[in-house]
């Protein structure tokens, strides 16, 4: 009887030990990259060089001096006073009220990216507006940046993303060996090289020479990415439409899900908070802090 409890005692030790192995490769979401990202440069092979739009040569932007926008104040006590709300919409000079992204240049104008309209300058006192007419590569404008050397990447729909360096716009595509002409999300590293989360294509990496296309065949979960973030070792990580969010270390690829603990697939937005947090907006599952 006493070596029938010890076997008993031994399966079941056996199958605790299991359970855990079991459990912690079920949580473990990493995918080494064993296949290279592809590569192409423009102006080599059958990659063509960016189309180049001096602004001399088109049409002028259109530029509305600011009207009186509306203000609403607040009935809230504070030390410097009543808050308000400045609000400005098409009448007071923003070319289109559908307002999908937004950015500050070095020079403290304001660029905002329309659903249709184009991307309009605000420098506190006129709006002008830039489109398709001047060299953007699309009026629909998802994602703006702002690089090191103080050119305007601008994402599109279905028009790549366009460069405005004050005098020319340049417009990369698939062409050039953009991963896909839809650009949701930009970001310079801190090599200055630029990362374009795509929809449908992946990422692509641009060293300024070259195109780097990451697609599930690298690791990547989801090859439609809505955001990305850099944080202070140096990972990249990529919020996608239903693939959770994806860590890149240069070497592999670490892809975390709601099986980890993610609020939700789709990841709209990330933030790095001063102590290292993570944070990750998603749809429907909240805000997730990793």
């Amino acid at each position: 009887m006493k070596r029938v409890y010890l076997l008993i005692i031994f399966i079941a030790l056996l199958s605790c030990k299991q359970q855990t192995i079991d459990n912690a490769e079920t949580t473990s979401a990493i995918n080494e990259t064993t296949i290279a990202p592809i590569v192409l440069t423009p102006g080599k092979d059958t990659i063509k060089p960016p189309v180049v739009i001096q602004l001399s040569q088109m049409p002028a932007p259109k530029k509305v001096p600011a009207g009186k926008p509306s203000i609403t104040n607040l009935p809230l006590n504070s030390p410097q006073g009543i808050p308000n709300i400045t609000t400005y919409t098409a009448d007071d000079g923003l070319v289109l009220d559908a307002v999908l992204c937004s950015a500050m240049d070095k020079y403290g104008n304001l660029w905002f990216g329309t659903n249709g309209g184009g991307v309009t300058r605000y420098d506190g006192k006129s709006f002008t507006n830039y489109t398709m007419a001047q060299g953007l590569g699309n009026n629909t404008v998802y994602s703006i940046l702002e690089d090191k050397e103080g050119n305007l990447w601008f994402g599109t729909y279905g028009g790549g993303v366009s460069r405005y360096d004050g005098k020319s716009f340049t417009n990369y595509t698939t062409t050039q060996g953009l991963g896909n002409n839809t650009i949701r999300s930009i970001l310079e590293d801190k090599e200055g090289n630029l990362w374009f989360g795509t929809y449908g294509g992946g990422v692509s990496c641009y060293d300024g020479k070259s195109f780097m296309n990451y697609t599930t065949a690298q690791g990547l979960e989801n090859n439609t990415v809505f955001s990305i973030l850099e944080d202070v070792e140096g990972n990249l990580w990529f919020g996608t439409n239903g693939g959770g969010v994806s860590r890149y270390d240069g070497k592999s690829f670490t892809n975390y899900t709601t099986a980890q603990g993610l609020g939700n697939n789709v990841v709209w937005s990330i933030l790095e908070d001063g102590v290292g947090n993570l944070w990750f907006g998603t749809e429907g599952g909240g805000v997730t802090r990793y």
